[in-house]
């Protein structure tokens, strides 16, 4: 997925929710971060451009990735959860 595209940050942000993988999650999230950056500074060039509620989409999108950075850094991994359920797999590899 190209990085560059202001008009994918949503789907990047989607990325970032629904990444299970905890190495990939820092990278996903930096890709969001900086589509949801670049969009915003698009929307200050020209403020004709975007709309009220794209605008509070990408405040309310970066206060997430940061409540999502303290959650994922914060926590020990405590085990591998099952595709199945949900149920944690400890002591499996």
């Amino acid at each position: 997925m190209a990085t560059h595209d202001t008009n994918n940050w949503s789907d990047l942000l989607d990325v970032v929710l629904f990444q299970a993988d905890r190495v990939s999650l820092g990278q996903s999230m930096e890709h969001a971060t900086a589509a949801i950056h670049r969009r915003m500074e698009e929307l200050q060039k020209d403020e004709h451009a975007g709309s009220i509620s794209e605008r509070l989409a990408l405040r309310n999108a970066l206060e997430t990735l940061a409540d999502l950075q303290k959650i994922a850094y914060t926590r020990k991994p405590s085990g591998r959860v099952s595709r199945d359920g949900g149920r944690a797999l400890s002591g499996q590899s």
